[in-house]
């Protein structure tokens, strides 16, 4: 244990000190996730950052996608002190709560890599709280047992491409906030979705076995003007693939919600190179190491480039693709995440789980960093 300023705040939650969470699993973190997504669908950038009190540990990312196939991965790590589990950063990476509930603001600065930005970040319609999630796997372990919060946003400032600035005044997105164990690589498959509309967006996930039985399934319609649909029970999916990629290119999907009512959506990929894949970090990858244990890592890729697309999905768990979606009769853009692990997927065989064991055994020290899923969504 160890005392530290936030334990002179009268709002502990358990009966020991604020270092200390709920269960013991090395997983259990702290994070936040956020994307913007240009109106035509040509630009995504994804980011996010988590605390992993268990382990000591925080790390964050940022990954900038063009249309073009080029990508940019940004990832930094720290110590983290009780004391200090509050300072959301590391590196040149930084999230700032500018107003609780109102305004985030995101900062990468100038550093080697060739990307920097100044983004902010305010919600257009009501957070998605989903329901609690608990997914206990073969053996009995709890393999989820977290909170998860789920909001549409819109996004101001400008980002900064190998000196080139471009302004995202208009970029759609979102975010989400989620505390608790997640152990992503025992996790079979799960598919959510942030797809947002001129005057709603639907936030949804599911997690299934390889079998396609349903372990958890929750989501909604949250609206601009403030209302929220009643709940997804349901959420039928059916993907197809960019060839033997993993990257999905279409999609259909039923949601059907408490009352029986059901909503229908497809999703298209008019730009297949604009993604985010979260796993381990390419082998050209750039390492700085920045004093005390911290640590930057950046690099560049193209996915028009056949061998570096190969590796990148070779060490990835899961995949942020940027797609458009048409419900009745609108159109608009968002993420369809897939992630597998475990025994992976029967339905989807594109996919095969990635064996985390396999990277970390007589591996350099870029090699042995928990792969980058670990804080996403």
């Amino acid at each position: 244990m160890g005392y530290s300023a936030a334990d002179e705040s009268f709002t502990h939650q358990l009966p020991t000190t604020f270092d200390q969470v709920h269960h013991p699993d090395s997983s259990w973190s702290d994070r936040c996730y956020f994307f913007a997504a240009s109106p035509d669908g040509s630009v995504l950038l994804a980011s996010g950052y988590g605390n992993n009190p268990n382990t000591g540990t925080g790390m964050g990312y940022v990954k900038v996608s063009l249309a073009d196939g080029r990508h940019w991965d940004l990832m930094a790590g720290r110590p983290v002190t009780g004391a200090d589990r509050a300072d959301v950063g590391a590196g040149p990476l930084r999230w700032t709560c500018v107003e609780p509930l109102k305004k985030w603001r995101l900062d990468v600065e100038p550093n080697a890599s060739g990307i920097a930005w100044e983004l902010y970040y305010e919600p257009t319609a009501p957070m998605w709280e989903l329901l609690p999630m608990k997914v206990t796997g073969a053996d009995g372990e709890a393999i989820v047992d977290m909170y998860h919060m789920k909001e549409p946003g819109r996004w101001t400032g400008w980002v900064e491409i190998d000196g080139e600035r471009i302004s995202v005044d208009g970029f759609h997105g979102g975010r989400d906030r989620t505390f608790g164990v997640r152990v992503a690589d025992k996790i079979d498959f799960w598919l959510w979705l942030d797809a947002g509309f001129a005057d709603r967006a639907f936030e949804a996930w599911v997690i299934e076995t390889t079998d396609g039985t349903v372990q958890y399934v929750d989501g909604g319609i949250t609206h601009n003007d403030g209302t929220l649909s009643k709940r997804f029970v349901s959420i039928q999916h059916d993907v197809e693939f960019d060839g033997d990629r993993r990257r999905p290119a279409k999609a259909a999907l039923v949601f059907t919600d408490e009352d029986g009512k059901t909503y229908r959506m497809t999703a298209d990929a008019p730009h297949q190179d604009v993604n985010a894949y979260y796993g381990l970090p390419m082998s050209h990858c750039q390492y700085e190491d920045l004093g005390g244990g911290a640590y930057f890592i950046h690099f560049q890729w193209d996915s028009t480039d056949s061998g570096q697309l190969t590796e990148t999905e070779g060490k990835s768990m899961a995949l942020d693709q940027l797609m458009r979606f048409e419900n009745d009769g609108d159109a608009g853009w968002g993420i369809f995440e897939i992630l597998m692990g475990g025994q992976g997927y029967q339905r989807y065989p594109n996919w095969t789980a990635l064996d985390m064991k396999s990277f970390t055994q007589d591996k350099t020290p870029v090699d042995r960093l928990p792969a980058d899923s670990d804080v996403n969504s």
